[in-house]
């Protein structure tokens, strides 16, 4: 895996071993950042990384100015690689890595305790498993964890959208071959 912009740009990090993750291709993250960029960017933001897998996307957000990130993964073995991906790339002290099961309602708690906000949510869950994605960011919001005004970032299947979760806006979506990305914002309407 390489970070392909900002401050780390070229560096190169191991991901979990074996076939287990489907990591965002370097085009996708590229594509991604650009459209963050024009939404305020990076600078200063916390980031939130669900289903992080090799940790790429959260450790281009921080490569691009980030403060701080939480990746959160189900696995041993992959929230062990990002940790150690964390180090290799010196965002160790930057990074705080969970491992949870996304659909456990203990979950959302855990991830909220640290009273943080985050401005930025990617969430790259397996294509098979995208039923729970809508529920997950609805508790997120009700939990008082996504900043106003934050972007959430959702790759999907281009034909397998995921439902829209409640209290939440399209900004946009981008197709990228079989690859889609929707972009949303939380509703400041809806509560």
């Amino acid at each position: 895996m390489r970070i392909v912009g900002g401050t780390l740009s070229g560096r190169r990090f191991a991901g979990p071993k074996g076939d287990g993750t489907r990591p965002t291709s370097e085009r996708v993250r590229e594509a991604v950042a650009s459209a963050l960029e024009s939404r305020g960017g990076f600078e200063g933001t916390r980031v939130l990384d669900l289903y992080a897998g090799t940790g790429a996307l959260a450790f281009e957000a921080l490569s691009r100015g980030a403060e701080r990130a939480t990746l959160v993964d189900r696995d041993p073995a992959v929230t062990r690689a990002i940790g150690d991906a964390a180090s290799a790339l010196g965002l160790a002290t930057r990074c705080t890595v969970l491992r949870l099961d996304l659909t456990s309602p203990t979950a959302v708690p855990k991830i909220v305790a640290g009273g943080a906000l985050f401005d930025r949510v990617f969430v790259d869950a397996p294509y098979a498993e995208m039923a729970p994605v809508r529920t997950l960011l609805e508790a997120l919001r009700t939990h008082g964890a996504i900043a106003p005004g934050a972007v959430v970032v959702v790759e999907h299947q281009k034909k397998n959208p995921p439902a829209s979760p409640h209290g939440f806006q399209v900004i946009s979506e981008r197709v990228y071959g079989d690859t889609a990305v929707l972009f949303l914002t939380p509703d400041e309407d809806v509560q």
